[in-house]
This record gives C-alpha cells, sequence and structure tokens, in this order.
C-alpha cells in the first residue's frame, strides 16, 4: 500500500438458535436431510467427517430384524450434494447394496430410509451401514459406519381396542423372558381384556400372558421365527392406554421391545437424544379459551417407560438413553377448544417444544395454530396475522388473542390492550386452498418510541414445516440455497421464505438461490415441503454469507510510459482487499477508493481482490496501454522537439520563430 489510507473494518455477527456464534460466521445454516409425509416411518440419518481423501465404498445391510424390509434404501450427501444412492429390495432376497464414495474431504451423511414388512402395529426393522476402504470392502471403519432402527408410527384407534400382530426370530434355545406391562397411560387398561400370546405358524407355543410387574417365562427353539399377538383394551371412559413388551433371550440380549398406543392415544412424536442424559420434561395447560378436561404426556425409549405427567407440572428424567424417544401425548377439550404446551429438553438443547390446539370431542386441529407470548406489562400493543401468500395465498385466516381465558379485543389498527403482564394466547384458524400450502407469519410487539417484538413466528398450512430464528449481529448479504435433491423421487412442494416483523426479504419455490440483505436483528426461516410419490424428500438449505462484490475502473486507459492514471474502487461485504498489476498498485488497500494516481511505467493489467465472510472475489482486469514516451534529448538518432523548431526556423523564417514563442517560453541568452 502506497498511500497511507487507513483499511475500514466490520462489525462482528453473532449467529444464535442452535447455531454457532462467531465473527460473520461464513454459514448460519447449512442442513440436508429427509422428509417423511405423515404416517411413514422417520428416516434415520448419520454424519462423519473425512479429514482425509480417499476412496470409500458404503455397504447398506438389511439385518432381517425381526424381518426382511420391503424396501430399504440409503442416500449419501457431501455437503450440498449427493454422491450416491443404493436399494435393497428385500423381494428378490437380496439384503445388501453398496454405493462408491469420491476421494473427498469434507463432511458425510447417510440418509436410510425404509418399509418393514410388518405394517400393523409395532412395525419396524434393523439395518447396518459400513464404511470401508475400496480396497478393502469388508474391513468397516468403525467411526463411519452405524446400525440403525426404521419404525413406522402406529396410529390411533377408532374404538377403546387396539391388536398388535407381529413376528420375531429367536437367537439361541432356552428360557425367555416376556415383559409385558400397563404403563397406566393417560390410566390403566381393562387388564381382564389385555392379553398377549405367541405361535409358530399356527401352533400355540404361549398364552394367554396378562400384563405383569413380573416376566413370564418361555421355551423358544434356537433361531426361530414366532409370530407375537395382543389385543389390548383400554378404559371405557377415557378409551385412551399405553403398554409395554420386551423379550429377552437367555443371555439377556432384546430381541424385540416397543411401547404401543390403545384405543383413541395418538402415535408417538418421535425425538432423537444425542446422548444418554437427565432431561426435564414440562407440560402446560394455557386455559384458552378454557381448560382442557384432561391432558397428559408420556416419554418411552423401546419398551422403557420413561416418566410422564397428567397434569400442568414438570418431572426430571433422570437417565434418558441416546437414541430414538417416543413422545405420547394425551389431551382432550370441553365444551370448548383449549391449548396446550410442552417442552422436552436437556441442559444445552430442546428435543421437542410444541404448542397445539384442541378441539371439542377430540377432534383434529389441523388448521388451528396456538401461539404464545409473554407481556412486559400491561398497556397497549400491537398483533400482526399475515398470510404471506406464498407458495400460494390461504382460503381463510382469522385469529383471537386471549390473557387467562378473556379474549381481548383487536382494533382495526392492529392494537390491543392487555390488562396486566404476564401471558397471553394467539390462536390462528387457518386454511389452504385445496391441496395447496401456504404460510403465515404472527407478530406481537410493544406500541414504544422504539418498539420491542415480543412474537415473531412464522407456520405453515399443509405440507411439512420448519421454523427457525436466526439472529444476526450486523449488516450484510447473505445467499439462501435451497435444492431438491430427488431422492428417492422430487418434492412435489418445496419452499423456504425469509421473513422479519412480518415482512417477506426473500423466497423461493422449489429450488435456487435468492440474496437477502439483512440488518442487525433477528430473522425467521421457514422451511415448507410436500414429499412426492414415494412419501419422502431429500433436500439441501443453506444460508451462507454472500461472497463480496469489486468493482474496478482506471482513466485514462492508455497513457504515456511513467506517467499516473487514477484508479478508482469500490466492495462490498468484504473486510480487506489486495491489489496487483504494478509496483505503485499492489499489497494492502482499502475497501474503496474514489481515486489514487498509479504510474504506468509499462502496459500493465490491474487487479483487486477482496475477502469477506463469504470467500474471495477478483474484480475483472483493468488493461492500462502505455504509449512510447516522446524523447527529450538527441541520443538514439531521433530529433527531439528543439531540433525540430531550429530546422523550421531555417525554412520557415519568422513564422516558425514566431510559432516557437507561442509554443515554449525561450530562457534568457538562449537567442
Amino acid at each position: 500500500m502506497h498511500h497511507g489510507l487507513a483499511t475500514l473494518g466490520l462489525t462482528a455477527v453473532c449467529v444464535g438458535c442452535g447455531f454457532a456464534g462467531f465473527a460473520r460466521a461464513n454459514v448460519l445454516l447449512d442442513e440436508t436431510s429427509i422428509v417423511a409425509a405423515p404416517g411413514v416411518a422417520q428416516a434415520s440419518e448419520f454424519s462423519f467427517t473425512a479429514t482425509t481423501a480417499q476412496a470409500l465404498t458404503v455397504t447398506l445391510m438389511d439385518d432381517k430384524a425381526p424381518a426382511v424390509f420391503q424396501s430399504l434404501q440409503i442416500a449419501v450427501t457431501l455437503g450440498d450434494t449427493l454422491v450416491g444412492t443404493a436399494i435393497v429390495d428385500g423381494t428378490t432376497g437380496v439384503t445388501s447394496a453398496t454405493v462408491s464414495l469420491p476421494a473427498a474431504t469434507g463432511n458425510y451423511e447417510f440418509h436410510v430410509i425404509g418399509t418393514p414388512t410388518n405394517l400393523g402395529f409395532g412395525s419396524f426393522g434393523s439395518f447396518s451401514v459400513c464404511t470401508a476402504p475400496q480396497a478393502t470392502p469388508t474391513a468397516c471403519i468403525a467411526a463411519d459406519s452405524y446400525s440403525g432402527n426404521i419404525q413406522t408410527p402406529s396410529a390411533a384407534a377408532t374404538d377403546n381396542q387396539s391388536t398388535l400382530n407381529t413376528y420375531f426370530t429367536s437367537t439361541v434355545a432356552g428360557s425367555y423372558n416376556i415383559s409385558f406391562i400397563d404403563d397406566q397411560f393417560p390410566v390403566a387398561l381393562q387388564t381382564q381384556l389385555t392379553v398377549a400370546g405367541i405361535t409358530q405358524g399356527s401352533t400355540p407355543i404361549a398364552g394367554p400372558i396378562n400384563p405383569s410387574a413380573t416376566p413370564t417365562p418361555v421355551t423358544l427353539a434356537a433361531g426361530t421365527q414366532y409370530s407375537l399377538l395382543v389385543a389390548a383394551t383400554a378404559d371405557a371412559t377415557v378409551q385412551a392406554g399405553l403398554y409395554s413388551i420386551q423379550i429377552t433371550d437367555p443371555n439377556g440380549t432384546i430381541v424385540f421391545a416397543r411401547t404401543l398406543p390403545v384405543g383413541e392415544l395418538a402415535g408417538s412424536t418421535i425425538v432423537s437424544n444425542p446422548s444418554p442424559q437427565s432431561l426435564s420434561l414440562k407440560l402446560s395447560d394455557l386455559d384458552y379459551p378454557t381448560a382442557l378436561s384432561s391432558l397428559g404426556v408420556a416419554v418411552s425409549s423401546g419398551a422403557a417407560f420413561l416418566g410422564d405427567l397428567t397434569a400442568s407440572g414438570t418431572t426430571t428424567i433422570p437417565a434418558a438413553p441416546s437414541g430414538i424417544l417416543e413422545v405420547w401425548q394425551y389431551a382432550v377439550a370441553g365444551t370448548q377448544p383449549g391449548a396446550y404446551s410442552l417442552a422436552l429438553t436437556s441442559s444445552s438443547a430442546s428435543l421437542l417444544s410444541t404448542t397445539r390446539v384442541v378441539n371439542p370431542g377430540n377432534a383434529s386441529a389441523a388448521t388451528s395454530f396456538a401461539f404464545v407470548a409473554t407481556l412486559p406489562a400491561a398497556g397497549s400493543y400491537k398483533l400482526a396475522v399475515t398470510d404471506f401468500q406464498f407458495p400460494a395465498q390461504l382460503g381463510s385466516l382469522s385469529y383471537t388473542v386471549a390473557q387467562n381465558g378473556t379474549v381481548i379485543p383487536v382494533n382495526s389498527s392492529d392494537d390491543f390492550t392487555a390488562s396486566a403482564a404476564g401471558t397471553v394466547i394467539v390462536v390462528v384458524d387457518a386454511t389452504p386452498v385445496q391441496t395447496s400450502i401456504g404460510i403465515f407469519g404472527v407478530t406481537l410487539w410493544t406500541t414504544a418510541a422504539t418498539p420491542t417484538v415480543l412474537l415473531d413466528q412464522t407456520q405453515a398450512v399443509g405440507g411439512t414445516f420448519n421454523s427457525r430464528t436466526i439472529n444476526l449481529g450486523a449488516s450484510g448479504d447473505y445467499n439462501v440455497t435451497l435444492a431438491d435433491l430427488g431422492f428417492p423421487a422430487n418434492f412435489t412442494d418445496l419452499a423456504v421464505i425469509v421473513t422479519q416483523n412480518g415482512q417477506i426479504f426473500g423466497k423461493i419455490y422449489g429450488g435456487g438461490t435468492f440474496a437477502v440483505g439483512a440488518t442487525p436483528g433477528q430473522y425467521v426461516v421457514t422451511f415448507v415441503a410436500t414429499p412426492g410419490t414415494q412419501n419422502y424428500g431429500l433436500y439441501s438449505l443453506n444460508m451462507s454469507s454472500a461472497p463480496p462484490s469489486v468493482t474496478l475502473t482506471a482513466s485514462p486507459t492508455s497513457v504515456p510510459a511513467g506517467q499516473s492514471v487514477q484508479v478508482s474502487w469500490s466492495s462490498t461485504d468484504a473486510t480487506s482487499c489486495t491489489a496487483s498489476g504494478t509496483s505503485a498498485f499492489s499489497g494492502n488497500e482499502p475497501l474503496s477508493s474514489t481515486g489514487i494516481p498509479v504510474a504506468i511505467p509499462a502496459t500493465a493489467t490491474l487487479t483487486l481482490t477482496c475477502i469477506g465472510p463469504g470467500g474471495s472475489t477478483t474484480s475483472t482486469p483493468v488493461t492500462v496501454t502505455a504509449t512510447a514516451a516522446l524523447s527529450t534529448s538527441g541520443g538514439g538518432g531521433a530529433l527531439d522537439l528543439g531540433w525540430l523548431l531550429v530546422l523550421a526556423m531555417f525554412a520557415g523564417g519568422k513564422t516558425a520563430y514566431s510559432l516557437h514563442r507561442r509554443m515554449a517560453p525561450i530562457t534568457r541568452g538562449s537567442r
């Protein structure tokens, strides 16, 4: 740098809500994941980081426990790129398939989907994934390989009875223990009408087995497939229940373990617990418009009942195992709708947080949504519920806000007055148009001169929905990229929208990239999707700092050698810039300049490379041509201007002399 101008600095950005915080982090959001349609088994996903580039082979294996999958598929992604897929077709007898991975470093992710053979209650299957060098494809790298289960969520029954008809395979011959337990959630089952049995083909092996705290021993042969039959009856009044069943072999190895609903208890919500840890379970009846007549939540893992609440409150699950947990929810409204909130958290993260509306008759509330905000004081507030008309306009949209069970009027200016500090509940009723999907936003803020936003959430109506808040600490430009990776089929609907306080900052449907120019504050990124014909879809979503933009100009672009030109430039989203091309334009430069003189000793190509959180960008090269300089001496056989004037004087007399006097002053003594 040759002209002493100070380099400009940028303020740091803090990224929140689960994303790592560091100075203007390049990547704010980067995820590649499977979306499953309602009622089908959730995908199993696993990732590892390759620190060295080597060719790998990934083998997907059906463990055939308790039975062969109808279909089992894997997709492998490297960053946001799909690098391979494989299918294990159980109907053909082939139980493994391989994917060859490129020799590259980076983050690999496995996305496994499957359809277990038994599609009734308790439908599940086990698989393994082996990652190995291509030269030795069976030498699994332990840290990069894993095993998992895929289970189909059970559905609520239409009466107070539920049945299970599945099968399992014994391991060794001997005495097996059948643990059949009534979990008594939300109340006990009708014990005399709840029974289990084991058969081999049409031959009864054991039963009837009634729920009991003491395991029932059963003698089984080795390596044999048995059928497990269960009939369970819920309480006649509540018509909902829950039971667990587990089968262990003589060595204590679990060969079957499930917790299953009875009657009108809805299927579980499946969450993933990353490690063995203590969890907090909180349940709150929001008392709007009235209190619910019944409310409960329970958590299980396999056949282990971990804990429950049957009223508003908080409890601790002291030793929740890692892996899949099932959350069972039971809520009944009285004569009016009600709402409740549920949170399952660890000391450092939220595993599940939801607020739900319950309609009278325990009906589905798929078009009613509840949102909760805490008011700091009594007074006036603003509330806006906005149809973003994306991907399509909603068919209807209406809302109410209540405090302590009393609806608060909202005027035409979106203002309402709260009588006290504390919780308010916003209930929104929204319906899409036919089979389309839509997105709306709910924003609540104070009416002070500098408003404080108390609630800013978005909600999709129809499709699978995910929303998260990103906190930006400094201004900047960001690119949001959404891609349909086409596994196992393209999405029917796929969209993402970025909003703040009910305003749209960017959106895209189907896939592509859009830019967001952001100032400090909170932004909501909302993703909505409808899987295609195969009930699953794989997408990637990335939000990153935009690469710098650089503009460089020189004026003029042609000068005699040794003369100077004015060089100007500007940049955006950059933290430093480096010049190159001549000795007078090299090294560190400020982020912008309205013009500096740069000497051009010979034809030169000038460039400016600027670096920012989003990478580096080099300007379009600017070529400045150096023309031959006019000589001022007589050397080299050239005639300089002085000699030409002398010759002109001899040839033209006084006219030439007068011309010389006008062109340049004559110094004393030169005549």
